[in-house]
């Protein structure tokens, strides 16, 4: 089992914390520290966390209700949740259960009682990533595919709308794609779409959700950003594929893709049906005013 995998710990008490830290980095996992929900709910949204141990009292809120957004945080709708606190009433360990909890422990806890429990949550993560993974991935490139996405475009579009915070909706698809498939055939295409898929993960941030729709189109949801920061990331990678055109044997593609981004205060959106088509309308916009553009309002 990787032994790098991210440990969110959140704790008030920098006594019962460096406790937690130094067990989970004895034993080979890298710990990441939150003292209240506020910093927890910023690590979720950077990185991608296994398992999370969670204090029941914060400063600024329960750790019991801050359950729900670690799983809408999280990529595939759930994650590990190991509740460690000095509540010992049957009905709390209910209430934690019941609110979406994977798991109870009270304090003190014992190293090895936290490490087993630690564990056995990876364990089952594992297993449920890799059956997930064959549901909710496009064969082709890995990213996501439409299934996916079109359920967490619901999820993060209520939650960013709840929190008041903006979304950015991108739909985009590769110019005279089928102009590659015809002159070079689909071997070399599916090679185009491979190759663009990577250099568009390693250009959004782990809080994006990036997912193929259909044949040469894709789409990103964007969470907490507004659509003129999203063209920024565009603008970059359109001018890397302009420096850096996709190579095939002795070939340079020089690929190019139109953009349609909606989003930004979610105030006056009713949902994601209305900026799925402002998306859309943008996309073709970009198209109809001659390709390789990026349309936001």
């Amino acid at each position: 089992m990787d032994k790098k995998n991210k440990i969110l710990i959140v704790e008030d008490s920098n006594t019962q914390r460096a406790i937690l830290v130094r067990w989970v980095k004895n034993n080979g996992y890298e710990a990441i520290e939150a003292e209240d929900c506020a910093s927890a709910k910023k690590f979720l949204l950077q990185l991608e966390i296994d398992v999370v141990l969670l204090d029941w009292n914060l400063p600024d809120g329960s750790g019991v209700d801050l359950i729900k957004e670690i799983l809408e945080s999280s990529r595939n709708g759930w994650i590990p949740i190991i509740m460690v606190t000095a509540n010992t009433e049957p009905e709390k360990i209910r209430e934690a259960i019941d609110a979406g909890a994977t798991d109870f422990i009270r304090k003190p806890p014992e190293e090895i009682e936290l490490i087993a429990r630690v564990y056995s949550s990876l364990r089952i993560k594992n297993l449920q990533d890799k059956l997930l993974e064959n549901s909710i991935k496009d064969a082709l490139t890995g990213l996501y595919n439409r299934r996916y996405i079109n359920e967490r475009s619901i999820q993060e579009f209520s939650r960013c709308k709840r929190h008041e915070n903006p979304f950015s909706l991108v739909i985009f698809d590769l110019d005279h794609f089928k102009n590659v498939n015809d002159t070079y055939g689909h071997e070399v295409g599916d090679l185009v779409l491979r190759s663009i898929a990577l250099i568009f993960q390693k250009s959004i941030r782990n809080s994006d959700i990036l997912g193929r729709f259909g044949g040469e189109e894709f789409l990103i949801l964007m969470p907490e950003t507004k659509p003129e920061n999203a063209s920024k990331v565009l603008e970059k990678v359109k001018n890397l594929l302009l420096d850096s055109p996709i190579l095939h044997k002795d070939k340079d593609l020089q690929i190019t893709f139109s953009a349609g981004i909606a989003g930004g205060s979610l105030d006056s959106i009713l949902g994601m049906d209305q900026l799925f088509q402002l998306a859309d309308s943008r996309l073709y916009e970009a198209k109809k005013s001659g390709r390789n553009k990026i349309v936001y309002a």
